[in-house]
């Protein structure tokens, strides 16, 4: 029992760490011993970006709190990367942010959250409930290619 425990709290940490990476990990394991069906990978992948999620978006949220009151900051100066980001918030908005989440990992999507969504209250849910149509997605993915490359 403890074993499985271990082992799903690995598939956690990979899920968090490179979330793209973990359900094909997870589903094609080509000398591996261990079988996920199709609902443990994506409960398991789900969770564990749920997990990470939670964790970086508060930690992400409490350090932009805690600098904005604790200090000073120089006068802005808009760059050329300042724009473009500012850019692709505004076009694409938290959508495009959870759309392109898979790619840049949980951590960093969760930070990105917290530092310009940390006042709405539906970004936390919002982005959970987004990896976990990631981790659907993605398994299916990962099955199909399974199949093929029998």
């Amino acid at each position: 029992m403890l074993q499985y425990f271990s082992k799903i709290f690995g598939w956690w940490l990979l899920s968090i760490i490179k979330f793209v990476i973990a359900p094909f990990a997870m589903i094609i394991n080509p000398g591996g011993k261990e079988h996920w069906s199709f609902l443990e990978t994506i409960l398991i992948c789900g969770s564990g970006a749920a997990i990470g999620t939670f964790i970086f978006f508060h930690f992400g949220e409490y350090i932009f709190n805690w600098t904005a009151h604790h200090l000073r900051r120089p006068k802005r100066v808009f760059t050329r990367i300042n724009r473009r980001i500012i850019k692709i918030k505004w076009r694409y908005g938290f959508t495009g942010l959870v759309f392109f989440s898979v790619i840049i990992s949980v951590p960093l999507a969760s930070i990105v959250a917290a530092k310009f969504y940390r006042h709405d209250k539906k970004a936390l849910p919002k982005l959970i409930f987004g990896f976990f149509a990631w981790s659907v997605a993605l398994s299916i993915l990962a099955y199909f290619f399974k199949t093929i490359f029998r």
